[in-house]
């Protein structure tokens, strides 16, 4: 199942901090038409190197689901910023 919220946290140390909740289905439901219009492009492009492009599909979908759970934080000096997607 892909995952469903992308959740990105900034913190400051002088207090003041910024949440930000991203529903990813939306962000699926805007990326779609993108999609579409690159489809013959992947296609070409799996065809001439010789990939099955179903087989590479269904590879891009197992690597957005193992997304889940992924946790990263960088910080420096008085900065942090964290984007966990669950």
């Amino acid at each position: 199942m892909i995952f469903q919220i992308a959740t990105i946290n900034i913190r400051h140390n002088r207090g003041g901090d910024f949440h930000l909740r991203i529903p990813l289905l939306l962000v699926w439901l805007l990326l779609l038409p993108v999609a579409l219009l690159l489809l013959p492009a992947i296609l070409i492009a799996c065809l001439v190197r010789r990939v099955n492009p179903f087989r590479a599909l269904v590879t891009f979908v197992r690597i957005l689901a193992a997304l889940r759970g992924t946790h990263v934080e960088v910080g420096e000096g008085e900065r942090s910023v964290l984007v966990d997607i669950s």
